[in-house]
């Protein structure tokens, strides 16, 4: 049976925030890689950086051109439009240790299905902005128990020093 191959072109307008270098995006040639696109919460990876979010309504709307340089100076021909946009934050990941309890952040995502780096299984977890971890603990008080945060606290303060340390 012959395999058949399915292409779907999907373009999506993506506003990135929180600390990355102004000369990122170029040295990256435009190219990333986005893990569940159509899911709640997608990841994006741009070069060394990591990015998470959600989608929200835009504010007007988003219109995408393309570039045509068949002339002496380029052209601006319409693409398409949309009404929503994707809002990422940059995240920190870190290892997550055998035994060592969810922070509650984000699903556990199995990054290498095989052994191939020596390890069954390698997974990672995005580490909560301290203002967000804040807002979790108030609501812990306030509604009882809920999601635990003692990793997240030295996880936040180990990824801002450690923020080129990311294994996978």
């Amino acid at each position: 049976m012959e395999d058949e191959w399915e292409e779907e072109e999907q373009l999506v307008v993506a506003e990135l925030s929180g600390m990355i270098d102004s000369d990122v995006l170029s040295k990256c040639q435009g190219t990333c890689k986005i893990v569940g696109v159509d899911s709640e919460q997608p990841m994006m990876q741009v070069g060394r950086y990591v990015f998470a979010g959600e989608y929200e309504d835009a504010v007007g709307t988003c219109v995408i051109f393309e570039e045509d340089n068949g002339g002496s100076s380029p052209v601006l021909r319409y693409k398409c439009h949309t009404m929503k946009k994707l809002m990422l934050q940059r995240t920190f990941l870190s290892e997550r240790k055998e035994g060592e309890p969810n922070s509650g952040g984000i699903e556990i995502l199995s990054l290498n299905e095989g052994e191939i780096s020596g390890r069954s299984s390698t997974v990672c977890h995005y580490v909560l902005d301290p203002k967000e971890l804040e807002r979790l603990k108030a609501a812990e008080n306030d509604e009882g128990p809920g999601i635990s945060d003692e990793s997240d606290t030295a996880e936040t303060e180990q990824g801002s020093t450690n923020e080129d340390n990311i294994k996978t």
